[in-house]
């Protein structure tokens, strides 16, 4: 059961920010998620999983992207009410793939472009922390995969939107990346945004301290609550590498 704290500080908290109520998705003949209810409060947030289980479907069906039935609101809204531009004024979804939606000349062009497509000011305090100065006249095609990485997700963000989606955010990164990517979640944190990130590695997690994990095995949500709360026993259940094997690996005293 979930205790009262849990209730209070997210997943049933009475007006989160992210709301998925009785999801359900179909790709072809396959079902990817079933009866997915949760919400999300302002907050750092992490949904486990295996590869292909979900986790990005889910993140895709809160930014728009995915056909679902069951019902999904944003600030109490359904997302069906939003055209697309509305949307991405509320939602930022940083694809996996860093190369996904380049179509600029030059690295500053490609950051600038969805502010001028959403007409906002935006926030350049994210680029600073993402994209080294040295990167702004290159084409952003020409970019090493974590190169790539760190400028797609700023040209997401820069808008300054409420909702982060951060697909597998460490993918392609070198340590000075890896390093970017956890002082970015801080600086959000302490803004306030709801940050939901999807990962199948458990040891990025334990850097950045999500308030809440959700895990999903199998298209269901097989457990969820608070970050402290989460055992070796749940992430053995879902498939997933323990806390007890990484510091096993790690020779941990």
């Amino acid at each position: 059961m979930l205790n009262d704290e849990i209730k209070a500080r997210s997943f049933f908290n009475p007006n989160p920010s992210v709301q998925l109520l009785n999801l359900y998705v179909r790709l072809g003949d396959k079902e990817i998620l079933k009866s997915i209810t949760a919400s999300f409060t302002p907050g750092v947030h992490v949904i486990l999983g295996r590869n292909g289980v979900g986790k990005t479907t889910m993140l895709r069906v809160i930014a728009g992207l995915v056909k679902f039935n069951g019902e999904v609101r944003v600030f109490g809204r359904s997302i069906r009410e939003f055209n697309r531009k509305e949307l991405s004024r509320f939602v930022a979804y940083c694809w996996q793939n860093p190369y996904y939606g380049f179509m600029e000349a030059t690295v500053e062009d490609e950051i600038r472009a969805i502010l001028k497509t959403l007409g906002v000011k935006g926030d350049w305090k994210i680029v600073e922390l993402l994209v080294p100065r040295e990167f702004v006249e290159r084409d952003p095609t020409s970019l090493s995969g974590g190169e790539a990485k760190r400028v797609s997700m700023a040209s997401m963000l820069v808008a300054d939107q409420p909702i982060w989606l951060l697909d597998e955010p460490f993918t392609y990164l070198d340590r000075e990346g890896v390093e970017a990517v956890i002082k970015l979640i801080e600086y959000g944190r302490q803004r306030g945004k709801t940050i939901i990130i999807s990962l199948h590695e458990l040891h990025y997690a334990s850097m950045f301290q999500p308030d809440t994990y959700l895990v999903i095995n199998n298209g269901s949500v097989a457990s969820l609550g608070l970050w402290r709360d989460i055992t070796d026993e749940i992430l053995k259940g879902a498939g997933l590498v323990t806390k007890g094997e990484i510091c096993a690996s790690l020779h941990c005293h």
